[in-house]
Order: structure tokens, then sequence, then C-alpha cells
């Protein structure tokens, strides 16, 4: 069985091209496929998730956003559902975490995005949560608005099991138009994520999309850094420094690298 990876609204599974890739751990094996894309379908992902993001996503009410990623964390939580026990028998495989590890720790960082928690990160960043909604008064007069990024790039590393999901949800609370390039070595949660919303709420599903490509190789990683206003991106230092460097001077970079 092969497991397809990804979230690519607008575009068609039968015209794509997919890279097979093979895990073995534990005494088990899995196959993952991963979508590459080629210059005319990245430009058309992000024109698409860009353009349902300004006429949709902000648009929207924050309350349905946080409504909709808590029913999404809900069902990723409740191990009877198909897609978490899908994560449970996958992502050792993929990762090399133990079972027990995948299970207890997917559990704990999960319950970091429920709806009590998530409210609690709109008023740390935010005085008033109701910039991301609307203008609003100030205290000296006046009115203040705050918008989250047009097209935000995420490029994630790492095998830590959903990890990912973490700058995702902060993109979607702002309101922001997103893209995920997902880890090799974690290249399944991200998109079992953005499905579950875009079962939940269909509309924020249109405004989001998780794919792949080979660093520096790929043909539609140059299209996809020119698309983006903000990148955000987690890996090694050397490996951040050549990504800002590929980046225009007007695109806005938050590298999360190495500390020394």
């Amino acid at each position: 069985m092969i497991e397809h990876a990804g979230h690519l609204p607008g575009l068609t599974r039968e015209a794509l091209r997919w890279r097979a890739v093979g895990h073995s751990a534990w005494g088990e094996s899995a196959t993952i496929a991963l979508p590459e894309l080629d210059e005319a379908q990245a430009a058309a992902l992000c024109a698409h998730v860009r353009d349902n993001a300004r006429a949709r996503l902000k648009r929207m009410d924050t309350a349905r956003i946080v409504d909709a990623i808590d029913a999404a964390i809900a069902r990723l939580l409740d191990r009877s559902h198909p897609l978490r026990r899908k994560a449970e028998h996958l992502l050792p495989i993929v990762t090399g975490y133990d079972r027990e590890t995948v299970r207890l720790g997917l559990t704990g960082y999960l319950k970091t995005f429920r709806r009590p928690q998530l409210l609690r990160f709109l008023a740390e960043d935010f005085a008033n949560p109701g910039l991301l909604d609307g203008f609003q008064p100030t205290p000296k007069g006046g009115y203040l608005r705050a918008h989250g990024p047009e097209l935000l790039l995420h490029v994630w590393a790492g095998n830590v099991p959903a990890l990912s999901l973490w700058s995702l949800i902060c993109g979607l609370l702002v309101k922001a138009g997103s893209i995920g390039k997902l880890a090799s070595a974690e290249p399944l949660t991200a998109g079992w994520f953005a499905s579950l919303l875009a079962e939940i709420d269909p509309e924020i599903g249109e405004c989001l999309a998780i794919t792949w490509w080979k660093g520096g190789e790929a043909a539609a990683e140059p299209v996809l850094l020119r698309a983006a206003d903000t990148v955000m991106a987690y890996g090694g230092n050397e490996t951040l420094t050549a990504l800002r460097a590929t980046l225009t001077i007007t695109t806005r970079f938050l590298p999360h690298g190495q500390q020394m």
C-alpha cells in the first residue's frame, strides 16, 4: 500500500508526478508518495491558495478558524479515528520513533492546539484579538487592524511527529494563506491535518496546501519562493543561510535554526 502525502487544492492527483520513497523500521516497511510539482503546477497552487485566502480566509471570523482547528485536532486525538490509527501505524516506520513514544507524544503535543490554548495564543500576541477581524479603537485614539501574510511558505525539517502543525496553525490563526514544504523525514502529519480541515470547513481547506520538493533541485522551488511574501523555515544554519540567499529583498524571512 502506498500512502500519498500532501494536500493540493486545485490540482488533481492524476495530473501530478509522484516520487515513491520507501521507509523501514521496527521490522515493518511503508512507501510514501511525495508530490513533485512542475513550474506551472507550482504557480497555479500559489495563485489558488493566495486568491482563496484573500476571498475567504481573511474575511472569516477568527472564532470560525479556531473552531475548525479544534475540531480537526479532536479527531486526531481520537485513537479510534482512521487518521489517528494510520498515524500510530505509519509514523514509527517513517520517523524511527518507537510506537509508544509516538502514541504518547502525539497525544501530549496535540492537546496544545485545543480551543482554550488557541485562544490563549491569540491573547498573548494581541491585546485585542478582534484586530484580526476588523478595525478596533485604540486607547490613544484612532483605529488599528492586524493583517497576516498574503502567502506564507513554511519550510519544515526533521523527523519529530507533527512538529509542522505549530507554524501551520499559527499561520491560520492570523489568516495567512499557507503552503507547507514537507520534511522528508516526517512527510505525513501536515497533509493529514490539512485534509481534516478541508473536510470540516471546505473553505479553509482551499486556503492552504502541503507539498514537497527536493531542496535546491526542484523546478517548483524558485516559483514558490518568489510567490511567498513571508518564508518561515526550519533546519540547520547552513541550510537556512543558503535559503535566505535565494529570497528577494522584500521577502520576510523567519528562520528557526540551531542555537550555538
